[in-house]
């Protein structure tokens, strides 16, 4: 599917593009997202551009993801999509900026760009160029992170509670530390791949800096700075929730250990209970001619008397030890 964002006097416009159309006038914006092969080279042909394959897109090094040919800057980075979901994905997309027209090839669906394309629908001036709307794309980018990382906290703070309030709490604590590590491994997931995007964010950001030229306004390298300067400080809430991450992980495993040794607890001396009683029941199973008790009245009686005494007087005792 490929969108163009275009302006039709003086406002911006949204229009889908079909194969074999031609693009319109005053293009500030192409969104190509899941292109096909045929949709692909007819783009190529009508921008003069060479776009990534889909593995040209994946590679890591930064040489193949920030470069410049003939003009055009081609910028990849990774941005997190469907982090409000149990799946949340890192893909990569390719931002290329040539002749002031601003091309996204993406194989994702990041809240971000639906949020800044009805944004820049409603202000026009936020999409004015492809340098506006690149600027504002990356902005939302960043919020988005740290709308995803703000979630993160607010959850994190409800399990550090819920963790440390299960020792207390009869019958569920198996279950909710097992729901707990579930959760714990999804905050560490979506956390390492905001920090993911976040650098590879910071590495576009430091790139547009590099490259821009003496007649960008001031406004323009402003808005770099700024969004340079978030992106360091939403890294760095980014580590302490991993670190707090870790810290619960210790915890809820912690946890689990506790109510394992206090299982094996109960079962201990619950053994230790029925061993007198199992001691005199082996006794006095015995069938030896000699046995005093064997043939009086009272011994039966007296030999259920002592299994019950023998079994009472430890578990009082270790109720008094609050072992039980």
């Amino acid at each position: 599917m490929v969108t163009l964002y275009h302006f039709v006097d003086g406002r911006l416009v949204k229009t889908p593009w079909t194969l074999g159309d031609a693009l319109p006038e005053r293009l500030v914006w192409a969104d190509i997202f899941e292109p096909t092969t045929d949709e692909e080279h007819s783009l190529e042909a009508l921008l003069g551009l060479d776009l990534p394959t889909r593995a040209e897109m994946r590679e890591i090094e930064a040489s193949s993801r920030l470069y410049e040919v003939d003009g055009a800057r081609f910028m990849t980075a990774t941005v997190v999509s469907k982090a409000d979901t149990p799946t949340a994905e890192a893909g990569a997309i390719t931002f290329v900026m040539a002749n002031h027209v601003l091309v996204s090839l993406r194989y994702s669906d990041p809240l971000a760009f639906s949020i800044y394309a009805t944004k820049a629908l409603k202000l026009p001036g936020q999409c004015e160029s492809g340098e506006t709307a690149l600027a504002g794309l990356i902005e939302a980018i960043i919020d988005r992170a740290a709308d995803v990382l703000e979630n993160v906290a607010v959850e994190m703070d409800g399990l550090s509670r819920d963790v440390f309030r299960a020792r207390t709490r009869k019958g569920d604590e198996a279950a909710d530390l097992e729901g707990a590590l579930r959760s714990l491994g999804r905050f560490d997931d979506l956390t390492g791949k905001v920090r993911e995007s976040l650098a590879s964010i910071e590495r576009v950001v430091t790139f547009l800096t590099q490259v821009l030229t003496p007649e960008v306004k001031k406004e323009y390298r402003a808005r770099l700075k700024t969004m340079a300067r978030d992106i360091r400080s939403i890294a760095e809430h980014a580590s302490a929730l991993a670190q707090k991450v870790n810290f619960l992980l210790d915890a809820t495993l912690g946890m689990i250990n506790i109510e394992q040794t206090r299982v094996i607890k109960i079962l201990s001396v619950a053994a230790t209970v029925f061993l007198p009683p199992t001691l005199m029941a082996s006794i006095y199973g015995m069938n030896f001619d000699l046995m005093p008790e064997l043939k009086w009245d009272y011994g039966y009686p007296m030999a259920i008397v002592l299994m019950v005494v023998s079994a009472v007087l430890p578990y009082l005792y270790f109720k008094r030890k609050g072992w039980l």
